[in-house]
């Protein structure tokens, strides 16, 4: 898409600024330095025309990266979000299991002593 921009730049300025940019050449080489923000200034529009193109140019560019940044951000704040929310899922369940087994440790403790209970009370019962 980058690419497709400062082509279609480079072409447009060229028709509208002819004296300045005589061949397709020199007008993608201004369109790439001008929407990929570097501006080495070696080709610059001298026409009204001209710099309403290249400032189109250079909005268009300054937004390409500015959009390209802000997805990649995105992306990765997700991905770390979807890893965070399964960490707390897995110790979620770990706290759950713990206390499962816990309760399942305390049920066989009553039952023993329920049933040491039912040993001595049978004693004094005979």
């Amino acid at each position: 898409m980058f690419v497709l921009l400062a082509f279609v730049g480079a072409v447009v300025i060229r028709i509208v600024d002819q004296h300045n940019y005589p061949s397709l050449g020199t007008a993608v080489w201004w369109a790439l330095q001008t929407i990929t923000t570097v501006g080495y200034g070696d080709v610059a529009p001298t026409t009204a025309a001209g710099r309403v193109v290249g400032g189109i140019e250079m909005v268009l560019g300054v937004s390409f990266i500015a959009f390209l940044t802000a997805g990649v951000t995105s992306t990765v704040i997700r991905r770390e979000g979807a890893e965070a929310a399964e960490a707390v899922r897995a110790q979620r369940e770990r706290h759950h299991q713990t206390i499962v087994d816990g309760l399942t440790e305390a049920r066989h403790a009553i039952a023993e002593l329920d049933k040491r209970f039912g040993q001595i009370e049978s004693r004094f019962t005979d």
